[in-house]
Order: C-alpha cells, then structure tokens, then sequence
C-alpha cells in the first residue's frame, strides 16, 4: 500500500494557512481586549459582581434617601462615625458600596481592599483611605484591561463628568476635576487638595487642613475621591488618577448618626 506523501508546496500551504488563522485569531482577541477588556477573566469578574449586587442589596434593604443635601449641610463628624461603622463591619473583599459613572457607563460594586485578591472581584477601596463621609481623602482602584476591566475607559473622563457613590448610610456625589498619570508608588494622590488642579491650590488647603483642620470650602470639608489604574493600557509602569470633588450628599434615614 502506497502511502502519500506531502510535497513541499503542500507543507508550505498548510502552514500558511495555519499562520494566517492563527494572526486572524490574535487580531480578533486584540479587539475584543481593546472594546471589551480581556474575555479570559471577563466571566469570573461578572459572577463575584453577581454575588456582590446581592450582598449589597441585603445590606441597604429597607433603607430610604432622603432629600440631597449641599455639601456644606455634611456635618462628617456624624456621617464620619456611620463611616466608619460601617467600615469596621465588613471583611476583606466584601461589597461596600455601588459606583455609578454615566459618563462612560459603568455600574460596579466595589470592595472594602484593594488588593489582588480584592481586585478580581471588582474595583476596590484603598485600605488607606477612609470611607466617603469623613471629609478625607477617598481612593478607589481598579483594572483596566482584566478582570471586567472595569476601569477601562477612565481617560475618557472630563471635568464636570458625575461620579455616584453609594453606601449603606448616603449617597456622595462627585465631579471629576482633573486626570493625572502619575508613578506606580505616588501616595501624593491621597494628600488633603491633591483633586485640585493648581498646585498652590493644592498646597493651600493641605496648609488651611494642617491649621485648622478643615478645608476652604463652605462646610470646611477636605474630602474628595480619586479613582485608579494602571497606564497605559496593557502596562503597570504607571498610573492614571482621576481626581473629583465631594458636590452633594443625599444622606439614608436613620444611618448618618
């Protein structure tokens, strides 16, 4: 019985082909990772988001909104301690609040860590940082290209854009101010007036906080949410910061005591 063997053309066509499919193959998850973050890690993120929705709505069930307050109305010193309350009660990657971006469409549940572990859930509240309400400094970070890449798209954020967190005990509202690529290990970013965009502005309300412990803003508050990943897409090396300050507060019946 004769057996058929493959010319040199035949060879050289096969894996032609196969190079071609592969290159195809590549371009497409290039896309996909580019559009949508990385679909490897896409599926895992969704189902802990899942879990985290459900969580968190056993945590807020049977609380109301009351009417938005201005923020000069916060008084942190009662908001402060349901803060952090609040913040005690929970364990290490578990739902704290819900983050709300209309500008580039996200809708995340975020985790009390920021961490790896944390971070696969879902973005994360820096363990540094307070929880919003204290009139401090607020930073949340999150992936950019894995895990639901949920912060993919932050650098498309403009000032004026809304950024809504909501928590057990209030709603805090936010405006993006500025964006920043700054270092890997830049701590800067939670420094009292780091959201402001001069930088003897910024140096005046860390002073006014040093002084008197407030800030010059009508209620004296110094807080304001910061929001990171990494920079650029695909890389580590550095980081972008998305800084916005605290606008308006709608406090939960019964929580801010």
């Amino acid at each position: 019985m004769r057996t058929h063997r493959l010319a040199y053309p035949d060879v050289a066509r096969l894996v032609g082909t196969g190079l071609i499919s592969t290159g195809v193959g590549l371009l497409i998850f290039v896309f996909i990772t580019l559009v949508w973050g990385d679909p490897f890690t896409y599926f895992s993120e969704r189902g802990a988001q899942q879990g985290l929705a459900e969580q968190f709505r056993t945590t807020t069930a049977g609380d109301g909104v009351v009417a938005a307050t201005p923020t000069h109305s916060l008084d942190p010193r009662l908001t402060c301690a349901s803060a952090r309350s609040y913040k005690r009660s929970l364990a290490s990657g578990a739902a704290a609040a819900e983050l709300r971006v209309p500008a580039i469409g996200i809708t995340k549940y975020v985790v009390k860590g920021a961490g790896v572990p944390e971070l696969l859930k879902g973005p994360g509240i820096y363990k540094e940082t307070p929880f919003p309400g204290c009139g401090m400094p607020v930073a949340i970070a999150g992936h950019r290209t894995t895990h639901g890449a949920p912060f993919l798209n932050v650098d498309k954020l403009r000032p004026g854009d809304r950024i809504i967190l909501t928590l057990p005990y209030g709603q805090f509202i936010y405006r993006v101010q500025r964006t920043q690529i700054i270092a890997k290990n830049d701590w800067s970013i939670l420094n009292v007036g780091a959201a402001q965009p001069a930088t003897a502005t910024q140096n005046a309300w860390l002073t006014s906080w040093q002084r008197s412990g407030s800030c010059p803003t009508p209620g004296g508050t110094c807080e304001h949410l910061v929001m990171t990943a990494c920079h650029p897409k695909y890389s580590a090396r550095q980081r972008i910061a998305v800084f916005s300050s605290l606008v308006q507060v709608r406090l939960r019946q019964g929580r801010a005591a």
